[in-house]
């Protein structure tokens, strides 16, 4: 029977729900609580959610947003990781927290990123790619290179002609 907390509970993740742009579902299941609080305090930084949410209130809560597709994986001990701002956000700070030498890591169950279901391979991948300011100045530097390319040979053939007429220039003034 619901009561009137677990019904503002529901409420309240569903309204985060509707409001994140990615999640990522990991155990946290064999984590002493010290590493736990490290864990949380390592997802703060980063502007990033880390909520430890029992299966049921999820289930509900997940119901007409893009993350209803994690409806099945709610089982067991389960986190939740989400970002508002940065879609890969919650990959990347997971990575970056298993570099980071803690003796036991939550293990990703599956993912959701800008409504598309991933497994965890995939969040593996999503954590390796370059950030977007990154990706930008590699498209913007990859597109230049042919500008620059064509500006450099015609400043070439300028200078060919530009000696040639030097040149010509000097032979007339000496005959």
């Amino acid at each position: 029977m619901p009561n009137a907390e677990k019904i503002k509970k529901v409420e309240e993740l569903n309204g985060i729900f509707l409001k994140a742009k990615s999640a990522v579902l990991a155990n946290y299941q064999g984590i002493e609580a010290v590493e736990l609080t490290q864990l949380r305090s390592h997802m703060r930084g980063r502007a990033i959610d880390f909520r430890v949410i029992k299966n049921t209130l999820a289930k509900q809560a997940v119901k007409n947003t893009p993350f209803e597709l994690l409806d099945g994986d709610f089982t067991g001990p389960v986190s939740l990781v989400l970002s508002f701002e940065d879609a890969l956000a919650p990959a990347k700070a997971l990575a970056e927290y298993a570099k980071s030498g803690a003796t036991k890591n939550p293990k990703v169950i599956c993912g959701v990123v800008e409504g598309k279901k991933v497994s965890p391979e995939e969040v593996k991948a999503l954590a390796d790619l370059p950030s977007k300011e990154v990706l930008i100045s590699q498209l913007l530097s990859t597109m230049n290179g042919p500008t620059t390319n064509f500006v450099g040979a015609l400043s070439g053939l300028l200078r060919k002609l530009v000696g040639t007429l030097d040149a010509i220039k000097e032979k007339k003034a000496s005959e």
